[in-house]
């Protein structure tokens, strides 16, 4: 069914010894991809975000959910957010009963350039069986609401919500009006996820603002001068998850500051730039691990206009 693209199969087994990093590296390219691909480490920060979504999701121990609160994730792009929702969402799979299917949770990705037809499809494929019908945007946005009611969701994630609010004024009043409608539901709470524009959008849209007050958490790269050994901490952890014979050696001071300088400590970035990528290059030729130079042209290839700096130019091999 459709509402399972919101459950993402995280890897999170460590390779400790020789022997596993050995038997790992023997598989297939399409697994060892694969593996690389949904590599995730949790860390305090993570955690801490985690446990908010928890207690917005459900207030009170040994209680009901949560309804009618707007709130948010805030974070920069690729920070890491969505990482932490998806593992969030997987705590709450969707079930059969009787009369239907439950979803906890409906997860609604947003991509750039939304328009209100789109968003209902996004919002239809996500809450399962059926497709978005051709008719006027207000009748089609109470039709969506609908579908969330209908599956019983306790939490309604919006991923990227920015760009909900940065389509042109038309399309933002529909949207404004989903959101609306869907709060004075009083049927679950509903979490902004995206970066901070969210915030003044929130605040300039005074009735979703007062929906509980818009309560919101921040999720910050890694500072350079006070979160640095974290940093290399988690670095050593995600190397220990990478299917390769050797360990890639991503915690040694030189890599940790390689990766810190081009990434600014986003941890989406990170990954989804840097050591993904550079992993992909090293399984293509046969190493053993990560070495310096597949970062080096990994970097490369990624460079913003105006820096001139050359990254993993030299050093640790």
């Amino acid at each position: 069914m459709e509402e399972e693209a919101m459950i993402t199969d995280f890897h999170t087994a460590t390779f400790d010894t020789p022997e596993q990093r050995e038997a790992v590296s023997q598989l297939p390219n399409i697994e060892r991809q694969r593996l690389i691909e949904h590599v995730l480490v949790t860390y305090p920060q993570f955690n801490k975000l985690v446990e908010f979504i928890g207690k917005y999701h459900y207030p009170v121990v040994g209680g009901s959910h949560g309804r009618g609160s707007v709130g948010g994730l805030i974070g920069k792009t690729r920070v890491g957010k969505s990482d932490i929702i998806k593992f969030y969402c997987n705590k709450f799979p969707a079930y059969d009963v009787d009369d239907g299917v439950v979803m906890p949770i409906v997860y609604i990705p947003v991509p750039p350039d939304i328009v209100p037809q789109r968003f209902a499809e996004i919002v239809y494929g996500m809450t399962g069986p059926g497709s978005a019908p051709k008719i006027k945007i207000p009748s089609l946005m109470g039709k969506s609401v609908e579908r969330i009611v209908r599956v019983r969701a306790e939490l309604v994630v919006i991923d990227d919500t920015q760009f909900l609010f940065q389509a042109p004024k038309n399309h933002v009043r529909e949207f404004y009006g989903f959101l609306k409608q869907l709060a004075d539901t009083e049927s679950c709470n509903i979490l902004f996820v995206g970066e901070e524009s969210v915030i003044l959008s929130v605040l300039a849209l005074g009735p979703l603002a007062e929906r509980g007050g818009f309560p919101k958490k921040e999720l910050k790269p890694f500072d350079r001068d006070t979160e640095f050994d974290q940093f290399r901490l988690m670095l050593h952890e995600i190397d220990l998850r990478l299917p390769f014979a050797e360990l890639s050696g991503l915690a040694t001071r030189y890599f940790a500051t390689e990766l810190h300088d081009v990434t600014g400590g986003a941890m989406g970035k990170v990954m989804k730039n840097l050591v993904r990528p550079a992993a992909f290059h090293a399984l293509n030729d046969g190493s053993p691990r990560i070495l310096r130079h597949h970062f080096y042209e990994e970097a490369a290839l990624r460079q913003r206009p105006g820096d001139t700096r050359v990254y993993f130019a030299s050093g640790e091999e």
